[in-house]
């Protein structure tokens, strides 16, 4: 499996820091986030984006993230298309082709699941058209929060099995999917195809229902069962990008090269011990 970072791991630290340092700690693909992609272009052009990541030999492997877009209002759908194609535009720019999608919240807990699908499959479908249209490849990530939409891996299976979804690709993230109470023998019925990426973190021991994005810490070092879930990983045939990603504070406060080294030293003890 390859090796990558998100940059919710060091988000405080600019792209342009952000980039040279995960490559000089042997990290090979990064991925960017919406808003700071954005802040970057406002004092840079795209061509010397696409430098710096040639110039570190890394990877922009994705672009995250399109939030809160399966249930939202006309109005807000409209505005998360229009960033979503400047996403695309730039992306063809830097040699990235994959957005993530990830669900929108339940302002409605009595939301039943046919219609919460039947929702979702017609969003994911627009967005697809648009990413067709820049050569783009459209993923989705089930959260694990209790007020998701989407946050089990069986319904997200259940929804990318629509045929017109074919195309659109399962990005699981170790925090949601345990969060979520996902068992791990549910890996095994992923199709390997649809499977695109992986997020890789652990987190501070709490009651699930407590767990918050701030919770995430470096792999090995909290209480979810990591090494079985790469062996099952392994067990599937996945072989692609494993990504650390945390939004955790503390991490943004410390030495950013410090960060970086202990989160690949962290991924590659995972590997190790999952051996």
């Amino acid at each position: 499996m390859r090796l990558a970072i998100n940059h919710a791991t060091l988000l405080t630290t600019k792209i342009d820091i952000f980039i040279p340092i995960v490559s000089n700690v042997g990290f090979s693909g990064v991925e960017l986030r919406r808003d700071q992609i954005f802040d970057y272009i406002e004092h840079n052009s795209l061509k010397e984006l696409e430098t710096l990541l040639v110039e570190n030999n890394i990877e922009c492997i994705s672009i995250n993230a399109i939030e809160l877009f399966s249930l939202c209002n006309e109005a807000e759908l409209q505005r998360i298309c229009q960033y979503s194609e400047e996403l695309m535009k730039i992306g063809n720019q830097i040699g990235c082709d994959h957005l993530i999608t990830v669900p929108s919240f339940l302002d409605d807990p009595y939301m039943d699941k046919a219609t919460i699908k039947r929702k979702t499959i017609k969003r994911l479908k627009i967005l697809l058209k648009l990413a067709n249209r820049y050569n783009f490849r459209l993923s989705f990530e089930p959260l694990g929060f209790p007020n998701c939409s989407v946050r089990k891996l069986d319904f997200c299976l259940e929804i990318l099995s629509d045929e017109s979804l074919k195309n659109v690709g399962l990005v699981i993230d170790t925090f949601h999917f345990f969060i979520g109470e996902n068992h791990l023998t549910s890996l095994e019925i992923i199709p390997i195809e649809k499977l695109w990426l992986v997020h890789i973190n652990d987190a501070i021991e709490k009651p699930f229902q407590e767990l918050k994005d701030s919770h995430r810490i470096l792999p090995c070092q909290g209480f979810f069962n990591l090494e079985m879930f790469v062996k099952k990983l392994r067990k599937i045939g996945y072989d692609k990008w494993l990504s650390i990603e945390l939004f955790n504070e503390e991490y943004w406060n410390e030495d950013p090269e410090l960060i970086a080294q202990e989160s690949i030293d962290a991924l590659n003890l995972l590997l190790k011990n999952e051996n």
